[in-house]
């Protein structure tokens, strides 16, 4: 993936603080940003971090010496200590065995150090999974840390072959204390152009620090195995660069190249919404499922194409935008979503600003059956648009495929005008004259069959 400049590079006066401040107000939360390494050169990654949406994946790499028994000591905090998964191996020595050594001494004076803080009390002893009970004046603690004073701190006991002085040595685990979530800002300027930036929020409550820690984000649940790679290339987003992440919240630039793209006006029509998406490959099969009297309003909107910034598709997150105002000042405009990466998906957004006044659409079922010996359901949705308006406009109806995720468009009437925009979402395309209506059809196919259930896509 193509990478630019860091975050706050629109060049307007007074734009980096109110960027800044619209960054923070994107991500909901009032994290700082994490300092990219600075001294180090080309040193490598001291961690590989995958983030995927139910966990993540935790690669640290440590160079230690090794004495003439051929013995390296790491030491341990956090969830090394407690995960039952760990892996230990090196790329240049053979590792022949390696245990967790705990840390003590009970009675001591001692600090642990944690992601909320520092501890310092006397130790009480150490839980199966590493946790410290220390009693300090407020109380007893249970905390899982490093101590780093007062007692011996936990650590990893690894044996290599051979007689090295210095190894390379590698920990893999899972862990579930590293929350996150992606969050966009567009900034919009004249002529219908804006400049897209993206920031990662991070949660680290896994009890480590990292110095150069490299990212990539699987926005997909993470294998009940622990893979050995990548498993899905595209899906994957590699964020540029090196990160010194501590404990608590901070925030991660994805950096995003900063050229202005196109922003396309559009109305948008989207009534369901995704709160009837069903994930499962059997899809729902009652009749009356979807079928209602479904709103009529239609919203003004400009449609953000991001496949100029990067041909990966990039993790799912909302997407605010914001005016720059005369003074340099951002002025809020509206929201929308950039989805969950999907086959033969489009990668675009639509972002709602306003009410469409005089333009209304009506959304209804007009076909279902259900066809058990070839495991199928059809089903047939018209959509009709009324403009009241004195010119034509064009109109993105956007759809939800909400019985399952496997299906099929078996026909639509809006030709070439019709994009995947997700897992369970299409926008069709049409151009409604002035004073006049117009219709769309399309007819969905979902099926249950594993041997005949294939990618859906978007086009028949």
């Amino acid at each position: 993936m193509s990478r630019g400049a860091p975050i706050a590079v629109v060049a307007r006066p007074g734009l980096g603080l109110a960027l800044g401040l619209a960054l923070t107000l994107a991500l909901g939360c009032a994290g700082r940003p994490v300092g990219r390494g600075r001294g180090d050169g080309n040193a490598p990654a001291d961690a590989r971090i995958t983030l995927y949406r139910d966990s993540a994946l935790v690669e640290e790499v440590h160079r230690v010496a090794v004495d003439r028994a051929g013995v390296a000591i790491i030491p341990l905090a956090g969830d090394v200590l407690a995960t039952a998964e760990l892996q230990v191996g090196s790329p240049d020595v053979d590792v022949l065995e390696w245990s967790r050594v705990p840390s003590g001494t009970t009675g001591a004076e001692v600090e642990v150090r944690t992601s909320a803080g520092d501890v310092r009390g006397r130790a009480l002893g150490e839980t199966t999974d590493g946790t410290q009970l220390v009693a300090a004046d407020d109380g007893v603690h249970l905390v899982t840390g490093a101590v780093v004073a007062g007692g011996r701190a936990a650590s990893l006991r690894v044996v290599v072959a051979g007689a090295p002085t210095h190894a390379t040595i590698e920990l893999r685990y899972p862990s579930e204390h590293l929350r996150w979530h992606v969050a966009y800002t567009l900034i919009a300027d004249r002529g219908d152009r804006g400049r897209l930036h993206g920031a990662l929020a991070l949660d680290n409550q896994t009890g480590r620090v990292w110095q150069r820690a490299r990212f990539a984000i699987v926005d997909r649940d993470r294998p009940i195995a622990i893979p050995s790679g990548l498993p899905d290339e595209r899906f994957v987003v590699r964020v540029r660069g090196r990160f010194a992440v501590t404990g608590g919240e901070q925030r991660l630039d994805l950096g995003l190249p900063a050229r202005a793209i196109p922003l396309q006006p559009t109305l948008v029509y989207d009534p369901v919404g995704t709160s009837l998406d069903s994930a499962a490959q059997m899809p729902l099969g009652d009749p009356e499922y979807g079928v209602a009297k479904w709103p009529a309003r239609v919203v003004e909107s400009v449609v953000l194409d991001v496949s100029a910034l990067s041909r990966e598709p990039l993790p799912a997150g909302a997407v605010r935008m914001f005016a720059i105002g005369a003074d340099g000042s951002l002025a809020w405009r509206g929201e929308g979503t950039l989805l969950p990466p999907a086959d033969d998906v489009e990668l675009r957004t639509a972002i709602a600003i306003g009410e469409a006044d005089g333009v209304t659409g009506q959304r209804t079922r007009t076909m279902f059956e259900r066809d058990d010996a070839n495991r199928r359901l059809v089903e047939e949705i018209t959509l009709r648009f009324d403009n009241q308006r004195q010119h034509a406009v064009e109109l993105l109806a956007r759809e939800h495929l909400y019985r399952g995720i496997c299906w099929t468009l078996a026909y639509h009437s809006t030709g070439p005008r019709v994009a995947k925009e997700g897992e369970q979402q299409v926008g069709l395309g049409v151009t409604v004259p002035a004073r006049a209506t117009a219709t769309i059809v399309y007819r969905v196919v979902y099926q249950w069959d594993s041997g005949q259930c294939k990618l859906s896509k978007s086009a028949p």
